[in-house]
């Protein structure tokens, strides 16, 4: 008899999309990969508001409310920000 099946941690989904922006940012396109950070920043967010505690691993921090709240402002921030930087090139 084998015990429940373990889910992969949805952080790693977060990590690896702020990962590949910081690395297409460091590529010389820092617009495009800050949106990439700032969507993966987001998608935290939804995975937190509509996976079971249980299910959402380590996006599980404070109450879920606080969690995207946090997620939701960082992700906002984050495409604010890049938005105001003028880039070269643009």
């Amino acid at each position: 008899m084998t015990g429940p099946r373990r889910l992969t941690d949805p952080m790693y989904g977060v990590i690896a999309g702020v990962a590949i922006g910081v690395a297409l940012a460091a590529a010389r396109h820092a617009q495009a990969g800050m949106y990439v950070v700032a969507g993966a920043l987001a998608l935290g967010a939804v995975l937190r508001l509509v996976l079971r505690p249980r299910a959402a691993g380590s996006l599980v921090v404070r109450s879920r409310k606080v969690d995207v709240v946090t997620l939701v402002a960082l992700a906002v921030a984050v495409a604010a920000i890049t938005a105001a930087t003028p880039f070269r090139g643009h």
